[in-house]
């Protein structure tokens, strides 16, 4: 089985995202771990020099203090690319005060120990990141190798490159295998989601999915589709442009009576993909039940509203379904901020007067108040 390396550049932001969230406690964790466990060896320094190291004293706690900004700022990283530069900054960090700490020591031996644990550091970090900022931000350990040994001379310095590189190898192999499964995972829960809001027969959403737009407590628009409703030019009132269509298959029953209701799914079928070509990607079809669909155009005028109504139900009503000729009747409503059960019960209301006074029409909401 072919084991995928990148994900497709079209889920890519969402993939890593998700990836970021799920590791980002373990990932986060362990760079605080990493500085802690810098400056507990200040006891094996002491050791070294057989008495209180003063002078590593400053080198091993110097990492403390962008800890202590870390912790801080952590709750408000939100980005895999952000949380990516910190977390892998302290693995570095810790690497350079250990070497500012290797320069004041008596025996530097211990140095080539030292660096060996700092591969764990970055696996640890690197479960939460995607593979080409691992491989970038942990080659760039065997730069502070190199550098370093410009001015410390670690008599054991080839020993050190040929223990590191199977070692960055080896951690490279394991978050590739740690990648392979979380991208398959995320696709099961991609999938799980998707069908959880998808009707099967149609492929438009489900009722679920009015829990993605609208707040459970309140009933209106989540925050991020307030940018939906704005401030009128006229007025200090907000004006929507969010425009709400409910459509029903005019007589229908006959049509699966007559024909069986395989026939009925084919016509459901049309429908459905009609409704999608006439819209954009951001709006939402929903299939309300049976042969009723709800659909809500985010960010269009009342006008253009009524120009894809109009639209939708001329191609019905010319379309040829290899069965029999059908003709949809069609509300429509403003969505005002209100709580959507109100939308709903207006847009209903049209329809339903749409379908007793003739059907195959578009029967706009507002005009019924002006009628009474």
């Amino acid at each position: 089985m072919k084991i995928d390396i990148f994900v497709p550049k079209a889920e890519r932001a969402a993939f890593f995202q998700s990836k970021f969230e799920y590791y980002r406690t373990l990932s986060f964790f362990s760079a605080i771990l990493t500085a802690l466990m810098q400056t507990a060896y200040f006891v094996t320094d002491c050791q070294i020099f057989g008495r209180f190291a003063i002078e590593t004293l400053l080198p091993r706690f110097s990492v403390l203090l962008p800890m202590l900004i870390l912790i801080i700022i952590n709750p408000k990283i939100k980005s895999y690319r952000v949380g990516a530069v910190l977390y892998y900054l302290f693995p570095h960090l810790s690497m350079w005060a250990t070497i500012w700490t290797i320069w004041y020591l008596p025996n530097r031996d211990f140095a080539r120990e030292g660096f060996i644990i700092m591969h764990f550091a970055f696996l640890a970090v690197g479960m939460g990141m995607p593979m080409v900022y691992h491989v970038i931000a942990h080659g760039f350990l065997f730069c502070n190798i190199i550098i370093s040994n410009l001015w410390i001379h670690y008599e054991t310095f080839d020993m050190m490159i040929t223990l590191a590189a199977p070692l960055f190898i080896g951690c490279v192999l394991m978050l590739l295998f740690n990648h392979k499964t979380y991208l398959d995972h995320y696709r099961v829960v991609k999938k799980i989601e998707k069908d959880a809001l998808t009707d099967q027969l149609t492929g438009a959403f489900n009722r679920n999915i009015l829990t993605e737009i609208f707040d459970e407590q309140s009933h209106t628009l989540k925050a991020q589709f307030q940018q939906y409703l704005v401030l009128d030019d006229t007025s200090n009132a907000k004006a929507s442009r969010v425009v709400t269509l409910m459509l029903d298959l005019d007589k229908f029953k006959e049509v699966n009576d007559t024909y069986g209701h395989e026939a009925g799914d084919h016509i459901l079928q049309i429908l459905s993909d009609t409704l999608k070509k006439n819209v954009n990607e951001s709006d939402y079809v929903i299939r309300w039940g049976g042969e009723e669909f709800l659909v809500f155009l985010m960010g269009h005028s009342y006008e253009h509203g009524m120009q894809i109504a109009e639209q939708i139900r001329a191609q019905i009503a010319s379309t040829d379904t290899g069965i029999c000729p059908v003709t949809v009747s069609i509300g429509m409503s403003l969505y005002n901020g209100e709580d959507y059960h109100e939308t709903i019960r207006k847009v209903d209301r049209a329809l339903y007067y749409a379908k007793a006074h003739g059907r195959n029409q578009v029967i706009r909401e507002e005009e019924l108040n002006q009628q009474n």
